[in-house]
């Protein structure tokens, strides 16, 4: 009875040990968009009304709100009112965009 009682708790430890490691051992990596990758000419442009930024396309001719905003970087580039190549993937429907890069340049956002 002993030798039962004492096999099981010595599973039990071994369970919540390798429970507790895998936990531990998983890293948490930024989450990549699950969608297709694009390529897009077009500027910044501001929306008051949500106080966002967003993509306003030449080619593709087409509106992209933008899913990972750094305010002061697309601060700039709606100021300077320049076109640029903005590299990406859509995520959750057609007219959200995840930009990697811009003017080949990686970029970062919140």
């Amino acid at each position: 009875m002993k030798k039962i009682s004492l096999l099981q708790i010595i599973l039990s430890l071994m369970v919540i040990a390798a429970v507790a490691c895998s936990g531990v051992s998983q890293k948490a990596e930024p989450q990549k968009p699950e969608g297709s990758k694009i390529m897009v000419q077009g500027r910044i442009d501001y929306m008051k009304s949500s106080s966002e930024y967003y993509v306003v396309g030449e080619i593709p001719a087409r509106t992209y709100f933008i899913v990972n905003q750094n305010t002061k970087v697309l601060e700039e580039l709606f100021k300077s009112q320049k076109t640029i190549t903005i590299e990406g993937n859509r995520t959750a429907g057609a007219d959200f965009l995840f930009i990697e890069k811009i003017d080949g340049q990686p970029y970062r956002g919140k």
